[in-house]
Formats: C-alpha cells, sequence, structure tokens
C-alpha cells in the first residue's frame, strides 16, 4: 500500500507538469491550505545541501481565530523525535500580523538556515503552526535529505 502512496504522488506531480506546490503527507491541519511551497523542492524526499537557506511557504485560511501562532519544527530519525528551532509564526505572516480571523487568507514564509555543522542525514521532519488553544492550523510531514 505505501508503495502505492509513493507511485501516486509521482503521477500527481508529473500531471502537474510545472506546479511549484511541494507534496507532502498532512498529520491534521484544521485550516484550509491553498498552496504549501519549499524551495527548490517539489516531490520530497527534499535533498538539502549544507550549507544553504531555504523558504518555506504556506497559504492558509484558518477555520477558527487566534490571537498566537507558534511555529513547531520537529525532525524524526530512527524512530527518535528532536525538536529543531523553529520561528515565531506572528512575525512570519507577510503584510499582516495575528490575531488570526477564521475565513481569511494568510500567507506565512520562514526562512531557514541549514547550518553546515548539521549531519549529513535522512530525516522526517514535522512543520505544525498552532495556536494558543493547541489547535494545529498546519500541519505537514515530509521527509529530507541532509547532504
Amino acid at each position: 500500500m505505501e508503495g502505492q502512496s509513493v507511485l501516486t504522488l509521482l503521477l500527481l506531480a508529473t500531471a502537474l507538469g510545472g506546479a511549484v506546490a511541494t507534496l507532502y503527507q498532512d498529520c491534521g491541519s484544521t485550516a484550509e491550505i491553498q498552496d504549501f511551497t519549499i524551495s527548490d523542492c517539489d516531490v520530497p524526499p527534499c535533498v538539502v545541501p549544507r550549507p544553504s537557506i531555504y523558504n518555506v511557504n504556506i497559504t492558509f485560511t484558518p477555520a477558527s481565530d487566534a490571537t498566537e501562532l507558534n511555529t513547531i519544527i520537529e525532525a524524526t530519525i530512527l524512530g527518535d523525535t528532536f525538536p529543531w528551532p523553529g520561528p515565531d509564526g506572528c512575525s512570519l505572516l507577510e503584510n499582516d500580523s495575528c490575531p488570526l480571523q477564521a475565513g481569511r487568507q494568510y500567507k506565512y514564509s520562514a526562512i531557514m538556515p541549514v547550518l553546515e555543522e548539521y549531519p549529513a542525514i535522512s530525516v522526517v521532519v514535522s512543520w505544525k503552526l498552532q495556536d494558543e488553544n493547541d489547535v494545529i492550523h498546519f500541519c505537514a510531514l515530509f521527509p529530507i535529505v541532509l547532504v
């Protein structure tokens, strides 16, 4: 079944042709997600050279109001999960700020440095935007390979 899922994602990516959105596995988003893009990565695993800088862009419409928005990033390596330093969510809303209003579209844009000190390794990243009430507005799982 897992092989079928990968094949389906590859066929979808081929059908979309020039689409720039990054394919990901949703892990509990409550918002409507219009776009999720990681620079230089349409189809995971995202191959990320060290050192580099990557842009993560999310366009979403929350289903509920929120006064705070936190970025929670975790890396799973061989079954163990490690926190990855994430930026504040509200400060990364383009031309906007918190509080969030349900039904209104927002664009979140983060710049993530990938440091030379990071080990060359394959990880699964969990990227969440969570509010003060623990509502997860956006949640994506995607594999990356640091080289």
